[in-house]
């Protein structure tokens, strides 16, 4: 009897707890339902959900309220087109959105009808703002749910968007190259290139250093030995204009009979050429140091040698299609004390991308000297240095 007694009390006890749970859960749903399994009914929902905000953006209310209808993102084209999935990022005005359906896109931001994103993201704006939490974007304007509430920003003011939290991981990344090339007949050449990039870059500032590794051997014999460091640390100060306190390279280059070469240097630059998807072009100029170390000069020349220097800087990206782009830099540094140890560096990558990890590239280095000093032996090294290599480049983050 007691037995029965207990078995109805805790019948009881679970059937107001399903119903306290089910209630909670009917009211969570009512906000964020979940994903209609009939695609059609899923886009009429978020069609409708997007234009209710829309008409709150355009009314310019203050307590514009954000409802989802789909526990997916969504995004709308210009042309009309409806595509699920969830943002992977956005830069440059190109956004990533993995589609259920075809996989990583990549879309120019100006073709982005709509948006409805119910998963969190970060949201970095032009005046380096920014706000974690669920969105929708309409031709008006994104609005964002944060924790202070419903903050509404023109679109022209996003500039970046960060999948999930502000996670410093999300900062940065990595790029290794590795080249081959082979040449057999009256010679046996073999010519290895390396290079490895870490870069950190949030909504403020962008910090790079990269290593480059040049060996070539003729007939078993090593002929070229060239080690280039590049840093650079950019500061924005608007979406156009930047400083970068400090920058440079440094080279070490056995037969240029450079032993130890550093161009450290501070710039002010612009990004005067952007145009989404397609290209972006960097220039900068500004001044710095340069300290020559060679390793076995003739006997009138001083070593080591200082010198000021005006270093102008360019730097571009020309993207082809969604697979295939280039990069291009070039640095002249132009020494004041003696105009003949102005030199100047020329590096270009073109890379065909496999998978969002592997690409194969091509790359061709160009480094001259205007009037190289002469070896202890009185010989004067070439004015020019090309180097040209196939190989794999692995790309994180």
């Amino acid at each position: 009897m007691l037995g029965a007694r207990v078995a109805v009390a805790l019948g009881a006890l679970c059937s107001l707890l399903l119903g306290i749970v089910g209630a909670a859960s009917a009211d969570e749903s009512a906000r964020l339902p979940q994903q209609p399994t009939d695609e059609s009914l899923a886009v009429v929902r978020v069609s409708q959900a997007i234009e209710s905000t829309r008409r709150q953006l355009q009314a310019g209310e203050t307590d514009t309220v954000l409802e989802f209808a789909d526990t997916s993102d969504w995004l709308q084209t210009t042309s009309g087109e409806w595509v699920r999935g969830g943002i992977d990022w956005m830069r440059d005005d190109i956004m990533e959105f993995d589609s259920e359906e075809f996989g990583p896109l990549e879309i120019n931001i100006r073709e982005v009808a709509a948006i409805h994103a119910p998963v969190a993201n970060t949201y970095i704006f032009t005046d380096r703002t920014s706000v974690f939490g669920p969105a929708m974007m309409t031709p008006e304007g994104i609005a964002v749910e944060t924790v202070e509430g419903i903050m509404v920003r023109p679109r022209n003011d996003l500039h970046r968007i960060v999948e999930g939290g502000d996670r410093e991981i999300d900062h940065w990344s990595l790029i290794l190259d590795l080249g081959l090339g082979l040449n057999r007949g009256n010679s046996n050449q073999a010519d290895v290139n390396m290079r490895l990039g870490i870069t950190r870059e949030d909504e403020k500032t962008l910090t790079e250093l990269d290593y480059l590794l040049n060996l070539g051997y003729a007939d078993r014999e090593v002929n070229v030995s060239r080690h280039v460091v590049t840093f650079a640390n950019r500061v924005w100060l608007t979406r156009r204009w930047y400083v970068e306190p400090i920058v440079g390279q440094l080279l070490s280059d056995r037969f240029q009979d450079v032993r130890f070469r550093a161009q450290p240097a501070a710039t002010g630059g612009v990004r005067f050429l952007r145009i989404p998807s397609k290209a972006l072009w960097d220039l900068a100029l500004g001044f710095g140091y340069q300290y020559l170390r060679l390793s076995d000069p003739f006997v009138t020349i001083d070593n080591p040698r200082h010198d000021a220097l005006t270093r102008f800087a360019t730097r571009a990206r020309f993207d082809f299609t969604a697979d295939v782009y280039l990069t291009f830099d070039w640095v002249t540094n132009l020494t004041f004390t003696e105009v003949r140890n102005t030199n100047h560096t020329g590096f270009a990558e073109l890379f065909f991308e496999v998978t969002n990890i592997l690409h194969v590239q091509a790359s061709f280095l160009y480094l001259r000297t205007e009037e190289p000093p002469a070896r202890a032996d009185g010989s004067i090294p070439s004015k020019n240095d090309f180097f040209f290599t196939l190989g794999v480049s692995l790309q994180l983050g």
